[in-house]
């Protein structure tokens, strides 16, 4: 089986490097040797916030990557995966479970979560941070999403360690407008959105509705309880209102749902010879939704803006997990498979219910101001209530019996400044800064469910304070108007916690707090416009320093995941490109590595972990490719025009634990659509993972067994969208 991927990889390498030779270096030689004002088109301006003010991203001093217009070709299924594909050295953390919104960059990032905030990159929608546990951001009606890499403390807040993913919704226009679209594809794909404009009030009122519902059947066969897993279903509704009081004051309120439902299993033998193939009854069984309403505010002064953002959000998820797959626990304790098929047996229900309350205040230096600044005030406030009922049979997973009422709260208060300041002529001076206060209290109950292996019951109670600083300070020089050199050094700050779920409470410990993250980035890059603004290349190269990095390790006897406080540093780089060779062809790409390795690990850590292992989800390469091309057909004595968009995109070998037990397979995903359109129609055909390679996205070792989780399949379909 080993040698026929091999083969098979090897066969996709040879096509995809004679497609990327055809897409690189065809067109553009034919464009770049051409007179000028022959050549493409110039890109489009991209405006961003990176810094809660507008300005180009060619001029903000840091490295991100933005998708936008044709670069947000993102399935509605796989939406955080394919973000992270498409950006160098950010990898999305598949851990399946309640674990949605969990990423790592540049090698810096928790690798499995023990807490509802323990993520070092944040994911924002509308600039409002989004739980661990709560639903990924479906991108249906979404402007741009912004990847911002390396500490983003300062102005984005707690836990912005590694970066921040930042999604920007489009807001409501003064117009009236609607657009459907639709597509079906195999193992039960579809996808319906619907998205409406209207003016209410002209000049004062606009309101946006847009809607998304995604399904699929799933491709992993059960052997025990039947049929397929993998299976899922997502859906959102936002609703957005927009009010214009006067030229200096606009309102904002968005309101929010989005559900998700899967049977995706956690843990299949990775040498299973019909891999990918599960054996557990019941199948696993994720539901979670997420209810949110934010409210922006923006009234402008004569040379400074006032903000207001103030948001409410619901996290609701719940997990049924059969502790033991029949494949893998007969390989870890030599029992037939059978053994295990008994539902009900090693049943693990996990509940999460979480409110959200944020409230920020600032006030912002104005467009074209000689020296910009912001700086604010921020208020936040988490309740998560954390249950789990667990029965085992099996002896391995004896400590797990019991039941599990947990409920924590967070306050956090920061407040928070940055400014830009012209030295001299070209070269601008950044410093910011952000104080944070933070309160953290848990309260953990456990009782026995009356089968052994666990005390009656046990109780605690607990609570601390911390206070600290995060910030950056950046040099920037522009050469030109096309080109800027960087250079900046910026604190990063991961905040202590106590885990959502006890690993102690069933022996009658208590718990431990886990410790602050702390890091230091260095951080030097340029940003370029070339060629008439028809090439955009950008490049970083980074080292971070990171002490008490949030991992985890995992315990095979409770089935349990536990905080690994370690020491770890990565260094790397990551270039990107964007560009224009002929009119109506767009190529984009980007290439990124990152060594990222364990340090100053003391012998005998109770971990296993030791210096100069590699960090686990850290691969050393990644990369992307896209090309988009849109011609018109008028000359053939057609209608309308044709489109087309090929993406190429590489995830490299990576250590699946802190063990570095196993490695998890380098793998190809290649995508594909061909479309025409005409006076609002489009038709079109697309194929995702098209070469269905059954790629290894997170991986846990039970012992000498390696498990994964797989990722989905090769999806062919067709779709159309109408717009009026």
């Amino acid at each position: 089986m080993h040698n026929r991927r091999l083969r098979l990889s090897g066969l996709r390498s040879h096509l995809i490097s004679l497609l990327l030779c055809g897409v690189l270096f065809t067109p553009a030689e034919r464009a770049w040797a051409a007179d000028e004002d022959d050549s493409g088109d110039q890109l489009n301006e991209i405006i961003v916030t990176a810094r809660k003010r507008e300005e180009r991203v060619q001029d903000v001093p840091i490295s991100m990557t933005v998708l936008a217009g044709d670069r947000l070709s993102i399935s509605p299924i796989a939406a955080n995966a394919d973000i992270a594909r498409a950006v160098p050295n950010a990898t999305f953390v598949d851990a399946g479970g309640q674990s949605t919104n969990f990423s790592n960059v540049r090698g810096v990032g928790s690798f499995s979560p023990v807490a509802s905030d323990d993520t070092s990159v944040v994911y924002y929608v509308g600039e409002i941070p989004q739980s661990v546990y709560g639903i990924s951001p479906n991108l249906v009606d979404v402007e741009r999403v912004e990847v911002l890499r390396g500490p983003q403390g300062t102005l984005f807040g707690r836990n912005t360690q590694a970066g921040a993913i930042s999604v920007v919704p489009a807001k409501p226009a003064f117009d009236d407008s609607l657009w459907a679209n639709g597509e079906v594809g195999s193992h039960g794909y579809g996808l319906a959105q619907a998205i409406g404009n209207a003016t209410l009030v002209p000049d004062r009122l606009a309101a946006r509705l847009a809607m998304s519902y995604a399904t699929y059947n799933g491709d992993i066969p059960n052997i025990a309880a039947g049929g397929k897993d993998g299976s899922l279903g997502v859906g959102t509704v936002r609703g957005s209102l927009l009010f214009k009081s006067d030229a200096a004051t606009e309102a904002l309120l968005m309101v929010t749902y989005g559900g998700e439902h899967t049977h995706s299993p956690r843990f299949l033998l990775r040498d299973a010879l019909s891999f990918p193939i599960s054996e557990t009854i019941p199948r696993t069984d994720v539901d979670g939704d997420t209810i949110g309403a934010n409210l922006r505010v923006d009234h402008r002064f004569d040379g400074l803006t006032l903000t207001s953002l103030s948001s409410f959000q619901r996290n609701h998820s719940t997990q049924l997990l059969d502790l033991t797959d029949g494949l893998v626990f007969a390989k870890v304790i030599g029992l037939p498979a059978s053994f295990f098929d008994v539902p009900g047996a090693d049943l693990a229900y996990v509940d999460f219910r979480e409110q959200q309350y944020l409230q920020e205040i600032r006030l912002a230096s104005q467009e074209g101001a000689k020296i910009a600044w912001a700086l604010g005030v921020n208020y936040y406030r988490t309740e998560l209530d954390s249950d789990r009922d667990a029965r085992a049979l099996t002896p391995a997973f004896l400590t797990s019996n019991g039941i599990q009422n947990n409920r924590f709260t967070t306050d956090s208060y920061a407040v928070f400044g940055e400014v830009t300041i012209p030295l001299i002529e070209r070269l601008d001076l950044t410093v910011g800064l952000r104080g944070t206060h933070e309160r953290k209290q848990a309260s953990y109950r456990f009782s026995s469910n009356g089968l052994p292996g666990v005390v009656p019951s046990s109780s605690q109670d607990a609570s601390f304070s911390d206070e600290f600083v995060s910030g950056r300070a950046i040099l920037s020089y522009r050469w030109s108007p096309q080109v800027m050199t960087y250079a900046l050094v910026a604190r990063g700050y991961v905040s202590a916690g106590y885990p959502a779920i006890s690993v102690n409470g069933p022996l009658g410990k208590p718990d431990a707090i886990f410790p602050a993250s702390t890091s230091w980035t260095y951080e030097a890059g340029f940003k370029t416009e070339l060629l008439s603004k028809r090439l955009i290349l950008n490049g970083s190269a980074f080292y971070n320093d990171v002490r008490n990095g949030h991992l985890a390790a995992f315990l095979p006897a409770q089935g349990l995941f536990t905080m690994a406080a370690l020491d770890y540093e990565s260094y790397g780089g990551e270039i990107e490109l964007i560009a224009s060779p002929v009119a109506g062809l767009e190529l984009s790409g980007g290439l990124g590595y990152t060594h990222a390795r364990l340090k100053d690990i003391s012998p005998g850590n109770p971990t296993g972990a030791r210096s100069g292992n590699e960090v686990p989800n850290a691969p050393n390469f990644t990369a992307n490719i896209s090309m988009a091309y849109r011609r018109s057909v008028q000359q053939l004595g057609l209608p309308g025009a044709l489109s087309a968009r090929v993406s190429y995109h590489h995830v490299g070998g990576r250590a699946a634990d802190v063990l570095n037990s196993f490695a998890l397979a380098a793998y190809d995903l290649v995508n594909g659509k061909l479309g025409w359109d005409n006076s609002g129609i489009s038709i079109y055909v697309f194929a995702n993972n098209l070469f269905d390679q059954r790629y290894e996205s997170w991986g846990q070792s039970f012992g000498p067994v390696p498990t994964v989780r797989t990722g989905q399949g090769r999806v062919i379909g067709a779709g159309a969208s109408l717009s009026f």
